[in-house]
């Protein structure tokens, strides 16, 4: 099983059903294209589910980062950007093609039902008063993607703190 360290959590992922589009590099080709991308994806099997997951330590942001509308433009784009990096594959572009040839098969078409795709933002945070701004920040993340995640059948995305995460049973530990 894959084992990854990013900003102070340990993200355990299934062997061969996983993948981080950073370490792909046929996307690194596209660096300082202005794209960005979502930290993880996975498929897991038990749960007929593709999951793209952000992992960011809202600990250690500055406070111009710690803006709301800052890490709302931020997280908006990773999901945008991820997807259209998804689509590139799904629909067989140049560029695609060489994107794929680097993910694991789950991610070579597009997941039908009862598959589906969730998508969940994790932010470390040591202060326990940041947790009162995720409940509006979630919401305003949710209006924002509304349309983009709708064309693509994604119902589900989340913004939780790293100990719910962890409560999720999503595969996050505390290093």
């Amino acid at each position: 099983m894959p084992i990854f360290e990013e900003s102070g959590l340990r993200i355990t992922l299934p062997d061969g059903e996983s993948f981080r589009f950073q370490d792909c590099p046929s996307y690194k080709t596209l660096n300082g294209k202005n794209l960005s991308e979502i930290d993880f994806g996975w498929w897991d099997s038990a749960k007929q589910t593709f999951w793209l997951l952000e992992i960011k330590d809202y600990s250690h942001l500055t406070p111009a980062e710690r803006l709301p509308n800052y890490l709302l433009e931020k997280l908006t784009n990773k999901v945008t950007d991820s997807l259209l990096i998804l689509s590139s594959i799904w629909s067989g572009s140049l560029q695609g093609q060489e994107i794929r040839a680097e993910l694991p098969t789950f991610c070579h078409t597009f997941p039908i039902q009862p598959s589906k795709i969730k998508i969940v933002f994790v932010l470390k945070i040591s202060n326990p008063h940041l947790k009162l701004e995720l409940s509006p920040l979630k919401t305003r993340l949710r209006d924002k993607l509304g349309g983009r995640l709708q064309v693509f059948d994604i119902t589900h995305v989340t913004l939780v703190d790293h100990e719910t995460a962890i409560k999720m049973s999503l595969p996050i530990q505390i290093v």
